[in-house]
């Protein structure tokens, strides 16, 4: 079932009225999706609100105080819902709060930047909330695969986007989550982004980064491959870079290696040979 965007600033924040007067203790969650661009008055309503908490005992406070209210867990969520890894969903009549336990669809996580970087937005009772910059909600839709994610993105792109504070961001989600799929959904939004007539500095990053994770996979095979067929004895404890070269080639085995070691993916043994980590 498709959801209409009802929930209007006033909406938003009566919602929010609701929640704090549940909580007898102190909350401070972060708006990272459509309801943080509706209160920035960048779009009229949002289908929900999506928030983020930092700590599993906010995560679970939030949950009891909730359902104490009558909040159930939404059912048949549409698959895409269900890929962006929310810790719950529960709604209410109309009202449905989609809440994550620091990051989404395991590929970015609320950093402490995106927390210094966040807006204070209200304080109610034992309730506080934020909203994250633009530049990182502008990186949260580039991770989620709903349908009006790109418009969000092109909205926030019309007030202008600071590309080297979301450059820096992306490093920092690559090393503290040593995943890089991240990498692809960004490169996809901002390839329909370029459709639309947005191009950004950025993408070009973006492609570099996505050619050095399509150099990573083919190395991570390689690995695989070598260390079923060829040094499943004891002679190396992983697998020589040379053979990784006459593999791959030169070229992608040297890019694959030094994106693989960025990530924490591989590492060099003792005997200069190459081991997975995970």
């Amino acid at each position: 079932m498709t959801r209409e965007a009802t929930f209007g600033s006033d909406a938003i924040r009566s919602q929010f009225s609701e929640l704090a007067g549940l909580l007898e203790n102190e909350l401070t969650v972060y708006l990272i999706g459509g309801g943080a661009l509706t209160l920035n008055d960048l779009k009229n309503a949002t289908k929900d609100i999506d928030l983020i908490v930092r700590e599993q005992g906010e995560l679970q406070r939030l949950w009891q105080v909730l359902t104490a209210a009558g909040y159930e867990p939404e059912e048949e969520l549409a698959e895409v819902y269900d890929e962006l890894g929310a810790a719950f969903i529960l709604q209410k009549d109309l009202r449905r709060f989609d809440v994550f336990h620091e990051q989404v669809a395991g590929v970015i996580r609320l950093t402490q930047s995106m927390v210094d970087r966040s807006r204070h937005l209200f304080d109610e009772g034992n309730l506080t909330v934020r909203a994250v910059s633009l530049n990182d909600i502008f990186l949260f839709k580039a991770v989620a695969n709903r349908e009006d994610d790109v418009d969000d993105m092109i909205r926030i792109a019309q007030t202008g986007i600071d590309e080297d504070v979301i450059v820096e961001e992306i490093y920092t989600q690559l090393e503290l989550l040593g995943r890089d799929e991240f990498i692809g959904a960004m490169k996809h939004k901002l390839d329909r982004l370029r459709e639309q007539g947005y191009v950004f500095d950025i993408h070009e990053e973006i492609n570099v980064l996505h050619d050095q994770v399509q150099d990573g996979q083919a190395v991570s095979n390689a690995i695989d491959s070598l260390l079923e067929h060829e040094y499943s004895d004891d002679l190396y404890r992983g697998v020589p870079e040379s053979a990784i070269q006459r593999r791959v080639g030169d070229e992608t085995a040297s890019s694959g290696i030094e994106w693989l070691e960025q990530i924490g993916a591989i590492e060099r043994a003792s005997d200069d040979s190459f081991v997975l980590t995970e």
